[in-house]
């Protein structure tokens, strides 16, 4: 499978000895008054009004409505809705959800907020698998809001974001508030993942990282395809995945950095974590890389263990240079803040373009 996946990949990429492209800019979405709007790839249809509010604002983040949010803000409203909707292409609603609570509890808007109940899981329209969270929030200083509801739930290959704040309602109304607009939201049937959501941790010991790795230099080419060979495949719906696994996962959050950065592990993962940045599903992968095990298949041999550092955005993954051992946090923001990269891959479309960067060939 390997084999045949990788000749397919180097005929049919399109190979460039030059940097990606950037992201598209961020850009209004033009939806007429008083109509519903439909998502193109999920399938989620959004009412002209929600919770009583008209839509006022719809900007796309990011190309082909991968990253997009709704704004229900009229003048005089005492209720303030924003809905998103962003591409899964790397962690789980639990990680999510949770640098979205960060978002919400760190900001003076929302008066130094806290938890009104601690967050449960819950079950979108059409789901049968409790499989997003939920929480409401109550200001401790003084603030506009009375209280804020944040609510994120898996649907297809998609992460589905409503937050609500309001000027009047207690947490307990604003909670109701909620299951009124989750219920005007047309939801298709998607399969979800196994088990219900379950929040993220603290990790019951962070790793620890005694020296700092260093590039690996060896495996040229042949190193930088089949890393770009593994991100292309990971986007690419004709190729067969594994199984869903019908354990769920209990992430951990490791370390809280600044202006909502924060490394999170699956299952306590001694050898890999994400680095996430934001709450809109950019993150980087860092771990043992797949790229071990396809040279071994590749060559019938063993060499020593390299780890990846992967960026993942909407439409895309950029591939950093191999590490020799598992880099610290530290180390993988300095080598995706210098733009380090080996290669880009389109992960979304028909044209899966594979980019190698010329400067990381030896």
């Amino acid at each position: 499978m390997l084999r045949s996946w990788t000749k397919r990949l180097l005929v049919a990429a399109a190979v460039a000895l030059t940097p990606a492209a950037p992201a598209a800019a961020q850009r209004d979405l033009t939806i007429a008054p008083g109509t519903a709007w439909t998502h193109a790839h999920s399938g989620i249809t959004v009412p002209p009004t929600l919770g009583g509010n008209a839509l006022v604002r719809a900007k796309a983040y990011a190309e082909d409505e991968l990253d997009v949010g709704l704004s229900f803000e009229p003048e005089g409203a005492e209720d303030f809705i924003s809905f998103y909707i962003f591409r899964n292409t790397n962690g789980a609603a639990p990680v999510w959800f949770a640098q979205a609570q960060w978002a919400i509890e760190n900001r003076d808007i929302y008066g130094a907020a806290k938890l009104a109940a601690a967050p449960r899981a819950f079950a979108a329209p059409g789901q049968t698998t409790q499989s997003g969270l939920r929480a409401v929030y109550e200001p401790q200083t003084e603030s506009h809001y009375r209280s804020t509801g944040l609510a994120l739930v898996p649907v297809g290959g998609w992460y589905v974001k409503l937050r609500i704040s309001s000027l009047r309602r207690t947490p307990a109304e604003l909670d109701a508030l909620m299951d009124s607009v989750i219920g005007e939201i047309r939801w298709p049937q998607h399969a979800a993942p196994a088990g219900a959501a379950r929040p993220v941790i603290p990790c019951t010991a962070p790793l620890t990282f005694d020296k700092k790795s260093r590039d690996v230099t060896s495996g040229g080419m042949e190193e930088i395809l089949a890393a770009a060979m593994v991100s292309a495949a990971a986007g690419d719906d004709s190729v067969k995945k594994d199984p869903v696994s019908t354990t769920p996962v209990q992430w951990c959050r490791d370390r809280q950095m600044n202006n909502n950065i924060a490394t999170y592990r699956a299952d306590e993962a001694a050898d890999a974590y994400l680095l996430t940045f934001g709450d809109n599903g950019n993150g980087v992968t860092v771990g043992l890389s797949s790229v071990n095990t396809i040279m071994a298949e590749l060559e019938g041999k063993k060499g020593k263990p390299r780890y990846s550092v992967t960026l993942h955005t909407a439409a895309e993954d950029a591939n950093f240079v191999s590490q020799d051992r598992l880099p610290s946090p530290e180390r993988a923001a300095e080598i995706v803040n210098a733009n380090r990269r080996t290669s880009t891959v389109a992960t979304w479309g028909k044209e899966r373009a594979v980019q190698i960067n010329s400067n990381a060939i030896k």
